[in-house]
């Protein structure tokens, strides 16, 4: 019989990775039976790993990919792979899903095809047809090939992770996020993307990487995000938890993941990041709160200790992509200018200290600003255009009051958009917006023409059963490639 547990894995990592579920639960059963243990057994010991029997030789990808988003050191030796993957059920996993996903779209998306490139050209007829009768017994279940509500696990999945321990302490797992607690609000859809039907979900996870869904009591948030040099902030109050599960929080919770928004597109993480102090205290008589303090990328920034050398010839951003998955707590990548992939170290380097120091020197070198946001390093010019779509906003997509001008651009509220970020472009009509009073001797500054402003600072307030769901933004002028407030493309004003 099918291991449970190693199914409800499968079916969370499919998930998360977008990947078709019923290829990701008929390989894992025709590998392992969803069983986390090592095979292949030769000279030199157990080749393929995990789930999905996976060589480290053909797919180091797959494993660098666990070892970033699960933040822990991958070690160099087989056999330290080995122990790394058997200790983890949740990155043993993710490795498989990964390869089984690189290898089923490379297939085309055909069965066979895919056979012969996850197990060989050479794949005995009588191992493809146990395969492909698995194939069909899932496509039954699932004829959509893709992960609906119907097929998501029965519990929440749990891994065995033992505590690793380094000189930081002990290291965070990734969170194995349940399902979504919410419903869609009768007869919405036929609105399209409108801002009705509040969206979220608060995830806090322990160093075992268990995650705990707490939407469901009465949640209240302020996360302050910001392109200067103080991280981003979150303060989350939960009310009356369970003693049991408060106390749990209090000693074991270290990461906290917050989703927001609305029904639709309008939905995604505001924030994602550490635990620093819990704080547990009444409201009144009969209401208890804990309230849980928590900094952006904290652990990466005091503990990411960086050792080792490189040669000369290097660009910058292979130095940065080093910097951050050699950390003792790495981290993955956000926006990276390209002008770091451009220029290249005239001779080689000794990389030993903080990694965030690195990181701000070589931002400093190209006359740009290093910032963390939801766990990514980003490191950023005033010229770069901003990813994704500029965002128009207006009173009917959720501009709330009037924007008012200042000294550097404007500031303005909106409903909770999670869809705006730092260093994001927004576009308001200029005729939404209250001009600045002027005092004697102070310098006139006009609108942008265009009504374009970037981003510098997010405001996010929200109380799952209160009025506030808004988010409150600082911008700067554009004035086209470059904000007004710079005067030189090699400023940096942040």
């Amino acid at each position: 019989m099918a291991n449970e547990n190693g199914q409800n894995l499968a079916k969370a990592e499919a998930q998360y990775q977008g990947c078709d579920l019923n290829i990701v639960l008929a390989t894992v059963e025709a590998e392992t039976n969803f069983v986390n243990k090592n095979g292949d057994l030769t000279d030199t010991g157990y080749n393929a790993l995990g789930y999905g029997q996976v060589w480290p030789r053909w797919h180091m990808d797959a494993f660098q990919y666990a070892a970033n988003r699960f933040r822990v050191e991958l070690p160099e030796s087989l056999e330290g792979k080995r122990v790394l993957v058997l200790g983890n059920d949740a990155f043993s996993m993710a490795v498989a899903v990964f390869v089984i996903k690189k290898t089923w779209n490379g297939a085309g998306k055909d069965f066979r095809k895919f056979s012969e490139y996850y197990v060989g050209e050479r794949i005995p007829d009588s191992d493809y047809q146990r395969r492909y009768k698995i194939w069909l017994k899932y496509q039954g279940d699932n004829k959509t090939g893709a992960y609906s509500g119907s097929n998501a696990p029965s519990k929440t999945p749990t891994t065995t992770v033992p505590n690793r321990p380094t000189a930081e302490g002990t290291r965070v797992q990734e969170p194995i996020i349940p399902e979504t607690n919410f419903g869609v609000v009768a007869n919405s859809q036929a609105l399209g993307g409108i801002l009705y039907g509040r969206r979220y979900r608060i995830i806090v996870s322990g160093p075992d990487g268990t995650a705990l869904d707490v939407s469901q009591l009465r949640c209240t948030f302020r996360i302050q995000k910001t392109a200067l040099q103080p991280p981003n902030f979150c303060e989350i109050v939960l009310y009356n938890l369970e003693p049991n599960t408060e106390n749990a929080i209090i000693k074991e919770g270290n990461r906290i993941i917050v989703e927001a928004g609305y029904e639709g597109d309008q939905y995604g993480v505001i924030f994602d990041g550490d635990i620093i102090q819990p704080i547990r205290d009444k409201e009144d008589a009969v209401t208890y709160r804990l309230t849980l303090v928590s900094l952006d990328g904290d652990r990466f920034m005091n503990q990411g200790f960086v050792g080792f050398s490189v040669l000369k010839g290097q660009s910058s951003r292979a130095l940065i992509e080093k910097i951050a998955s050699e950390a003792k707590v790495p981290v993955q990548l956000g926006s990276i200018s390209d002008g770091f992939d451009k220029t290249e170290l005239s001779r080689g380097k000794v990389v030993f200290g903080l990694a965030k120091d690195y990181l701000r020197q070589l931002a400093q070198t190209q006359d740009a600003t290093f910032y963390m946001e939801d766990g990514k390093v980003n490191i950023v010019k005033v010229t770069d255009p901003p990813v994704g779509e500029i965002i128009e906003l207006s009173p009917t997509s959720g501009l709330i009051g009037q924007p008012v001008q200042n000294d550097q651009g404007i500031t303005f509220k909106c409903l909770l958009n999670p869809r705006i970020k730092i260093f994001q472009f927004v576009r308001i009509d200029n005729s939404l917006i209250r001009a600045q009073t002027f005092q004697t001797g102070q310098i006139i500054r006009n609108l942008d023409a265009e009504g374009l402003y970037r981003v510098i600072g997010i405001t996010y307030t929200g109380d799952t059963r209160g009025d506030a769901w808004e988010c409150e933004c600082e911008t700067v002028s554009q004035a086209g490639i470059l904000p007004g407030m710079v005067s030189a493309v090699t400023a940096n004003p942040w």
